[in-house]
């Protein structure tokens, strides 16, 4: 499922609700789609997608945002590297 990706005013308040200020500071918001906000790591060049309301991740695979948990979500943003 094709979904557009919007690009306005920067919403940073799922990323802040999900890691501390130091780790959002290595993120760039890159849009929201249906609701998900998607950040890209600086380093890592991968994507954290939060739903703006619900706070819940998500990782697009196969043409579509497949709902993950939070670990989930962060071991594929940072590998294996814990924060």
């Amino acid at each position: 499922m094709s979904r557009a990706i919007v690009v306005g005013e920067p919403d940073w308040k799922p990323l802040e609700g999900a890691l501390s200020r130091e780790h959002c500071e290595s993120f760039m918001y890159m849009g929201t789609t249906s609701g998900i906000v998607l950040y890209k790591h600086r380093d890592t060049r991968r994507y954290l997608n939060i739903d703006a309301v619900t706070g819940r991740f998500f990782q697009y695979r196969d043409g579509d945002y497949i709902e993950i948990n939070q670990e989930q979500a962060i071991e594929y943003v940072y590998g294996s590297k814990q924060i």
